[in-house]
């Protein structure tokens, strides 16, 4: 082989890695269909708020999940509850929000808009239950928190809803997978923009787990803090996750109930 045709050979190698480079996504998404017009027609507010949720192929309803959710670099805890989601008439992509945020004592009432942006209902029936299709949808996330309150600003991000269609088509909160490691749904990575200073700070949330949580979550089955950042807002969600039904543990039953408060009332 000539000295020309090797190096004519490298050169073509590294394009065609390239060229890969530049045409491969970056995260692995299953095959699917374009998604958005066939839910103009549904109500999907229930994949964001509901007082209870139906695990697939259990019985009875559990509460629906309050969001866990993180501020900041050092992974200040942060709450977010929706009091209110409404599918806009006008829009049937778009759904009006409020509700309220917490950061330690700070609580601050907010409205804004999930807009739909990309749906997608997969190819592939769900591997264990053949019989239901799966998808996600892709939200643009504007919230606004109320000026008039310390410490507020604006919310703005992408969140990321599973779901499923049950027999008569309509799209139901996916938990086809819930006994997976890492099962997670409502995925939202944000950002938080003061009003007073103009400081961004990342401020993400998710339904039992949070995406792009860096090392916070050091979970595998289940969401699980890091104990370098406890003190930041965890003492007691790490408490009463560690913490037996035992009505002999005083300080554990208190931590169950703080973290079942309805601190947005």
């Amino acid at each position: 082989m000539s000295l020309l045709s090797g190096r004519l050979r490298w050169l073509l190698l590294v394009v065609g890695l390239l060229v890969r480079s530049l045409t491969t996504p970056a995260q692995t998404v299953p095959p699917g269909t374009d998604y958005r017009a066939a839910l103009k027609t549904q109500n999907l507010s229930r994949l964001w708020h509901a007082d209870r949720l139906t695990f697939y192929g259990a019985t009875g309803t559990v509460a629906f999940p309050e969001p866990l959710g993180f501020i900041g670099k050092d992974y200040q805890r942060f709450y977010l509850h929706y009091t209110s989601v409404q599918q806009d008439p006008a829009n049937p992509l778009v759904y009006r929000v409020a509700g309220k945020t917490r950061v330690k004592s700070n609580v601050c009432a907010f409205t804004g808009t999930l807009t739909i942006v990309k749906a997608l209902r997969y190819n592939a029936p769900n591997a264990n239950e053949p019989q239901f299709r799966e998808g996600e949808l892709t939200c643009r996330v504007e919230l606004a928190e109320n000026r008039a309150q310390p410490g507020s600003g604006t919310i703005r991000g992408t969140l990321t809803t599973y779901f499923y269609l049950d027999k008569q088509g309509q799209a139901r909160y996916n938990t086809l997978e819930a006994q997976a490691d890492g099962w997670g749904n409502n995925q939202c990575v944000a950002t938080w923009t003061s009003y007073a200073t103009g400081q961004a700070k990342p401020c993400h949330w998710g339904d039992y787990r949070i995406a792009e949580s860096g090392t916070l979550d050091i979970g595998a089955g289940e969401f699980s803090i890091n104990d370098k950042y406890v003190q930041n807002g965890w003492q007691t969600y790490q408490q009463a996750l560690l913490t037996s039904d035992s009505p002999h543990d005083p300080a554990g039953q208190r931590a169950k109930a703080e973290e079942r408060r309805q601190w947005w009332k």
